[in-house]
């Protein structure tokens, strides 16, 4: 399985690479926030381009992979797309990206997706959304859903 969670900023290769298949998005299902996207996701994808799986069920899914991808352990830390085909993973930004490309009309971004300054930007704005997820989540509606016990700095393991 090909697991990068830090693509390079050719985003345009790597959705490319993902292909035209389902798209399995691994999502924490603790999160308000991610269970409010998770639920537009769904209302937006007419063409069924998306399986949600929780990262909570990832480890048991019965999906080879996706259990493989569980066991390194790394998935609360960013949203993961991963084509099961392929065994192709992208997470954080470029998973954003490849969610977006596959929405319908996502083939619009496309160009610019493709582009090495929009791979890197989006990394870092999905950084900076995670980090102030609560103040995102006010500021697009969904005020009730704010609650996410992922924490937005690491702990300290330095003891004084």
């Amino acid at each position: 399985m090909t697991t990068e969670s830090h693509l390079p900023a050719d985003t345009g290769a790597a959705r490319a690479a993902l292909g035209p298949g389902p798209l399995t998005v691994i999502y924490d299902a603790d999160c308000g926030v991610c269970r409010e996207t998770v639920r537009r996701l769904r209302r937006w994808d007419h063409e069924d381009r998306f399986v949600f799986i929780p990262l909570q069920e990832a480890a048991d899914c019965g999906r080879p992979r996706i259990e493989a991808l569980a066991a390194e352990g790394h998935l609360a830390e960013a949203v993961h797309v991963i084509d099961e085909a392929t065994g192709r993973v992208v997470s954080g930004g470029h998973a954003a990206l490849a969610i977006l490309d596959a929405l319908p009309g996502g083939w619009l971004l496309r160009p610019w997706a493709s582009l090495p300054p929009t791979a890197a930007a989006a990394d870092v704005v999905y950084r900076v959304a995670a980090r102030h997820r609560d103040r995102v989540a006010w500021l697009t509606g969904m005020r009730n859903e704010v609650s996410c016990p992922v924490p937005t700095k690491p702990a300290s393991t330095t003891e004084h």
